[in-house]
């Protein structure tokens, strides 16, 4: 289940639960993380920095990250067909 706290990116979208627990396999803490990661969504588009806060899609790249903020998700995270961890913070 993704975090209660409203997210930074009040446009962000829910990851799917079966990529949650894909990433909580690989190490990322359950609550409160942000996990930068390598997507391939459905049609072979490739995302090279998605952002993900505590189960929240924040982000598709590193620009602008500070504070509260707005960045369209223009994808629906069923489409993701594989995800690539790169970095946990």
């Amino acid at each position: 289940m993704h975090s209660k706290t409203p997210p930074r990116n009040r446009l962000a979208k829910v990851l799917p639960e079966e990529w949650r627990a894909m990433l909580v396999e690989r190490g990322v803490p359950r609550r409160k993380y942000s996990a930068v990661c390598r997507v391939t969504l459905v049609g072979g588009r490739v995302i090279d920095e998605m952002i993900i806060e505590e189960g929240w899609i924040i982000a598709l790249d590193r620009q602008g990250l500070s504070g509260t903020f707005e960045q369209r998700i223009d994808f629906d995270p069923r489409g993701i067909v594989t995800l690539e961890l790169i970095q946990t913070i």
